[in-house]
């Protein structure tokens, strides 16, 4: 696993953030194992810290094959947001999920889906239901399995 940690809160106006993302790389790497046996994502997937704009908490990046990750929020949020984005390096690792670039749209198991252009038509998605649930019961397991860990 490669982490790497953006410049802006290496040295620039997000340094007082240092500790969050160490805290998130720490994250990472207790739940290694758990993410792999929930998930089937490639091993070469690159952990990026940095803050996210708007009232997105992570991204997947397919072609880099990189998980964004904002530290600015608490425990349970960023387990849930990692979980998620991984659930969708899953879907693309499968060939569930794909990119058109010609038509510029994503295709879910054949058949092209237009972008939402609202935040219900993107939570609407297919993909993004399924990310969402997985994550969810991700997070609720590892609840379970961890109650006695600090969150």
């Amino acid at each position: 696993m490669k982490f790497t940690l953006a410049t802006s809160i290496k040295y620039g106006n997000y340094k007082h953030l240092q500790s969050d993302a160490k805290q998130v790389f720490k994250w990472i790497k207790f739940y290694w194992d758990d993410f792999k046996e929930y998930f089937e994502f490639d091993d070469d997937v690159e952990f990026h810290v940095r803050p996210v704009r708007g009232n997105t908490h992570g991204w997947y990046r397919n072609k880099k094959k990189k998980v964004e990750i904002d530290p600015r929020y608490g425990p349970n949020k960023t387990l849930d947001t990692i979980a998620h984005e991984l659930v969708h390096a899953e879907q693309y690792k499968q060939g569930r999920l794909s990119w058109d670039q010609d038509a510029r749209q994503s295709v879910w198991n054949g058949e092209l889906h237009k972008r939402g252009t609202t935040y219900k038509l993107y939570r609407s998605r297919p993909w993004e239901i399924e990310a969402r649930e997985r994550a969810a019961q991700f997070v609720e397991d590892m609840r379970g399995k961890y109650h006695d860990k600090p969150w």
